[in-house]
């Protein structure tokens, strides 16, 4: 296990509660979190996090995205990870399909 280390240049927003919150994301063994509440929270492919009512609702990232077999966002090569299906993808880092 290793500490958590930030990503220069991505954020996402987060909804707490019906507020919208702008955090920076950070990896931590091949996983992507947020900081957010006085710590870290994961994220997940569906949008939904750790944290009883706060979901992600867009997240800035360069690069591929993965997501384990329980839809954990995590990074190209984490063990049992494959690649983030396009749908989902635009869903959490937006764009279009044209």
């Amino acid at each position: 296990m290793g500490f958590f280390k930030h990503v220069e240049g991505e954020a996402a927003v987060l909804i707490i509660n019906g507020v919208y919150k702008q955090c920076d994301l950070y990896e931590r063994d091949g996983y992507v979190y947020a900081k957010a509440a006085g710590g870290f929270v994961r994220l997940f492919a569906d949008g939904a996090t750790t944290k009883p009512k706060m979901r992600l609702d867009f997240m800035s990232w360069t690069g591929a995205l993965n997501r384990d077999n329980m839809g954990r966002l995590c990074l190209p090569g984490t063990s049992g990870s494959k690649a983030l299906e396009a749908p989902k993808a635009l869903l959490l880092l937006g764009g279009s399909e044209s």
